[in-house]
């Protein structure tokens, strides 16, 4: 699956944006089209990274994207002139170029715009549960916990290469093989098994984050998470997963708690939830913002 933060959408996207300064010098463009170019390119790396101009280190970040658009941009665009002078050259209008480059710097800025505040999200989320100090958390509580056997993740691997290896998911399915892995490991599992599930690839593999989620309803699994204050960690950073299948669960499980007496803590803001809403529109965010607002109120 290719997602808009994928590396194979990225190679795309850059395909097409820096293709414009090359295009330029193959059609032996003059150098005034070069801070039009950059400019495009810029565009692009400040859209993806964003950078917090409210700080000096953004400011040094945006200094060091300018350098590097700027090299980027005139290498290529001279990679082109020579290749037009010394073999043959290409007949294109002064704006074709810019308008290839254009084209994918309108789309990348499209596709980065939340990007930051979903970090920001993000971070929020795991800054309050990282209040949650080891040492806070009762003896007997760490020490049902141990950390992860080599035998734990062997098991743990055989049951994620079973889910890699489906053709096609739905819940029974997936639940066969996590019931399977919660009975013969119970709770150690859960923290490997979020590990890769939360990994930097698990934008292509949903259903890896549909299975943890399916996991966690298992009841000494959902024990053990409730007393290590967690049981709302993998819902709320899945919440924003790119699978509609894994959001709509991940709503499933919020729900559970909120339906528990009493519900466990942290929860997510109404805020946020009301906000994704706006990203994910017809999901059922509002009507969810709308019962951890309830349950606030309530002082639950």
């Amino acid at each position: 699956m290719i997602s808009r933060y994928s590396r194979i959408w990225l190679w795309l996207l850059a395909a097409v944006l820096y293709g414009g300064p090359a295009l330029s010098g193959l059609a032996q463009h003059g150098w005034t089209v070069l801070p039009v170019l950059t400019a495009l390119c810029l565009m692009h790396a400040s859209a993806r990274h964003k950078p917090d101009l409210a700080t000096p280190a953004g400011w040094a970040g945006l200094t060091m994207m300018v350098a590097e658009q700027t090299a980027m941009v005139t290498l290529l665009w001279a990679i082109g002139l020579g290749i037009a002078v010394s073999v043959t050259a290409i007949q294109l209008p002064i704006w074709a170029p810019m308008l290839v480059s254009a084209l994918a710097a309108g789309v990348s800025t499209w596709a980065f715009r939340d990007a930051a505040e979903m970090d920001v999200m993000l971070e929020s989320v795991l800054d309050a549960l990282g209040r949650v100090r080891a040492a806070d958390i009762p003896l007997a509580t760490r020490e049902a916990w141990p950390a992860p056997h080599p035998e734990t993740l062997a098991a743990l691997n055989q049951r994620l290469d079973a889910l890699r290896s489906l053709d096609s998911w739905d819940q029974v399915t997936v639940d066969l093989i996590v019931q399977d892995l919660a009975d013969t490991l119970g709770p150690e599992a859960f923290d490997p098994f979020y590990d890769f599930a939360a990994g930097e690839e698990r934008a292509n593999e949903p259903v890896i984050d549909y299975a943890l989620l399916r996991f966690m309803m298992d009841e000494q699994v959902l024990q053990a998470l409730i007393a290590r204050g967690e049981a709302a960690l993998a819902p709320m950073l899945l919440l924003v997963a790119p699978d509609p299948a894994v959001r709509g669960e991940a709503r499933a499980r919020l729900y559970d708690l909120l339906a528990l007496s009493p519900a466990p803590r942290p929860l997510p803001d109404p805020v946020w939830l009301a906000r994704l809403g706006e990203y994910f529109p017809d999901e059922g965010y509002e009507q969810l913002a709308n019962a951890v607002d309830r349950l606030h109120q309530r002082g639950a």
